[in-house]
């Protein structure tokens, strides 16, 4: 996306965090979904209070088990249909980490979150885009609204799509 530099950070969480709320829905029914969805309102949280910390957060992507985290969920997931839900869902995630480890100072980031960079937008509009041909119009409508409007909570991006 050519334009992202233009968002300060706090619009590029709600961006990345409001179609990730778009694209739950869904997820609704999925057996992962729970998790997922538990891990965007802990994403949401921070964005609003600046807690829980980045290994928090973290903990939802990867807990350090075989069986749980969405890197893992999204792997077991076997409806083929969910790849690119997952990965924004994923992707969103570990944006709002890093920026979550950004703000604590810390001096390293687990190996999956230093890689977080400014080109995951275009991965995760690829994906969101993949996921409906509808989706790049909802994204750049949403874009616009994200740089001229005045969302400042979960709520106000929710309320956004209708939910």
């Amino acid at each position: 996306m050519s334009n992202w530099a233009v968002l300060s950070s706090d619009k590029q969480i709600i961006y990345y965090l409001g179609l990730s709320e778009f694209v739950i829905q869904t997820l609704n029914g999925d057996n992962y979904y729970l998790d997922a969805r538990k891990a965007l309102d802990i994403c949401w949280e921070w964005f609003e209070t600046k807690t829980p910390t980045g290994d928090e957060i973290y903990t939802s992507l990867d807990d350090g088990t075989e069986f749980g985290g969405l890197f893992i969920q999204m792997q077991m997931d076997e409806q083929e249909e969910n790849e690119m839900k997952w990965d924004c869902i994923v992707d969103a995630v570990s944006f709002v980490n890093k920026q979550a480890y950004i703000f604590e100072g810390a001096r390293y980031l687990p190996a999956p979150i230093e890689n977080v960079d400014d080109e995951l937008i275009n991965h995760f509009l690829e994906c969101f885009y993949c996921i409906s041909p509808k989706n790049k119009e909802i994204a750049e409508d949403y874009f616009e609204h994200v740089l001229h409007g005045d969302i400042r909570t979960k709520s106000d991006a929710v309320n956004y799509f209708g939910k």
